[in-house]
């Protein structure tokens, strides 16, 4: 949380203090059923006291996942969009090639859309799909064995493809995708009845008003009952003004709105450079972002200086922005799909100087959320996702898979000192509340249930409930060791938090 969103809070909770109960009189309930509330954002908070925060938290990097080493790959390969589909996850991306030795920067290759597979998420193959030659031939007559999925026009700098889960979808176009840059003159549309072999859907570009050379995404939202289309994005039109994000969307995947641009309320101007924006699959009522956020940085003897310098001396000379210039990786959320709550902290940093990642190309997260499951037996499942790294260097792009836990991007935190934080009222379904939560061996995570003015339901008072330690993804809150509070749903009611030394990252009431 940057520190305007803080002292805004702290004003709230101030203004609750002097006001007492009166507070709590305002507002229709939230109705949330049994669906899952993370708190990546102020939506569900009414107030916040003691030393109690929003904490963003940060992913783990784990194995490399896939090395862009073949011939139709190379130092420029990426946009790569990976999802669960069955039994078998998917990866598309980006395969091409950029010549540095000398100035100025060209390609050494043509671009084609290249395909991997995985059946846990970890250990991926390119398989030979047999679809196109390698090199290029004019008859496609040359051999075949690759994993190019696609080889065209302009839409293979950023083909993006998804899971078409809206019912209504035709067998024939269960898998859709969308790529295109101001060659194309906007986003084209894809098909294909097996994520493999495609064929254009749209004539001719169906959004055209933006820029497009980056990773532009698409989904169905099931929430909103519609496709929305996330697009490279200018704050002023024409390649002016802040590099930013473009919401199109559309009931049949064929009449685009024009796009519009993203807010982002209480966070400073930054350049967003890609935006990986999806529901979140275990509260897909939040939209969640992941951009990678372009850094302008002068040539200055410091940035000479960052490794790698031999690669960044190359890129100054070609292109000066490209050997300066930074990128990072960002999150953000929405729960209207225009205006998004942005971390200003980075999600990703580049990391330790002698691993060469403070350079422009490097630390952009793929589009996708994916589970896996955890190094240890009898751990919970992690959430996986993948970062970039070596790019402009051929013996050394690469993805790196990075995990965090299920959840775990955001939680309400507290010191050992103390923190509390109380809901608006809500309304939910179910008879338990489950905790994603962690705290130290001192630390501990007490909740109350109170009526919608704030008073304590007796029973489910902070003194009636269990006090709870330890590391759980799905913990039973408990009052006196009974979990069942069914008879309190459909109500208006209130929780109120208390944390010492721990971390809740989401909850949710079940059956």
């Amino acid at each position: 949380m940057n520190q305007k969103s803080r002292n805004v809070l702290r004003v709230v909770a101030l203004w609750a203090i002097l006001c007492g109960p009166a507070w709590s009189a305002a507002g229709e309930p939230i109705v949330i059923g049994s669906r899952r509330e993370l708190f990546v954002d102020q939506a569900l908070i009414e107030r916040l006291d003691g030393r109690s925060e929003l904490k963003l938290h940060h992913p783990v990097p784990r194995e490399v996942a896939l090395a862009f080493d073949k011939p139709w790959e190379g130092n420029a390969s990426g946009y790569a969009t990976v999802f669960q589909d069955g039994d078998v996850y998917r990866m598309y991306y980006r395969g091409h090639r950029y010549i540095i030795d000398n100035p100025p920067l060209r390609q050494a290759q043509s671009e084609c859309v290249c395909y991997a597979e995985s059946r846990d998420g970890i250990h991926w193959i390119k398989p030979n799909l047999g679809l196109f030659d390698w090199p290029p031939t004019q008859n496609n007559s040359g051999a075949k064995e690759n994993n190019i999925l696609w080889r065209g026009g302009p839409e293979t700098h950023n083909f993006a493809p998804f899971k078409d889960t809206n019912p209504a979808c035709s067998v024939n176009e269960r898998y859709k995708a969308v790529g295109g840059t101001t060659a194309s003159k906007g986003l084209l549309t894809f098909k294909s009845a097996d994520g493999i072999h495609w064929s254009r859907l749209s004539e001719g570009p169906v959004v055209t008003k933006g820029a497009f050379d980056s990773h532009n995404t698409v989904f169905w939202d099931h929430d909103r009952q519609r496709y929305a289309m996330y697009v490279r994005y200018f704050s002023e039109g024409e390649f002016k003004g802040l590099r930013s994000i473009g919401m199109s969307h559309s009931k049949d995947f064929q009449t685009w709105s024009e796009p519009v641009g993203l807010t982002y309320p209480n966070s400073p101007p930054q350049q967003m450079y890609t935006n990986q924006i999806a529901p979140y699959y275990r509260a897909p009522h939040v939209l969640f972002g992941f951009p990678t956020r372009y850094v302008a940085r002068p040539l200055t003897e410091h940035v000479k200086e960052l490794d790698p310098v031999p690669l960044r001396n190359q890129l100054i000379a070609a292109d000066r922005r490209v050997g300066t210039d930074l990128t990072d990786g960002v999150f953000m959320s929405s729960r209207d799909g225009l205006a998004f709550h942005r971390w200003d902290e980075a999600f990703l940093r580049p990391g330790p100087q002698g691993e060469g990642r403070w350079i422009y190309g490097d630390n952009y997260q793929s589009y996708g959320l994916f589970e896996t499951k955890a190094e240890a037996p009898g751990l919970p499942s992690e959430i996986s996702l993948h970062f970039n790294e070596g790019a402009w260097r051929n013996d050394a792009h690469r993805l790196r898979r990075y995990a965090i836990r299920l959840d775990g991007f955001v939680s309400l935190h507290a010191p050992l000192a103390g923190g509390e934080l109380t809901t608006k009222p809500i309304k939910f379904t179910g008879r338990r509340l489950s905790l994603n939560y962690s705290t130290s061996a001192a630390g501990s995570v007490r909740v109350a249930i109170q009526d919608s003015a704030g008073k304590p339901i007796p029973g489910c008072s902070l003194a009636d409930g269990d006090e709870l330690y330890g590391d759980s993804t799905d913990q039973s809150a408990a009052w006196k060791s009974a979990f069942d509070v069914g008879r309190l749903a459909g109500q208006a009611v209130r929780l109120h938090f208390v944390l010492r030394d721990a971390d809740l990252f989401s909850f949710r009431f079940t059956d």
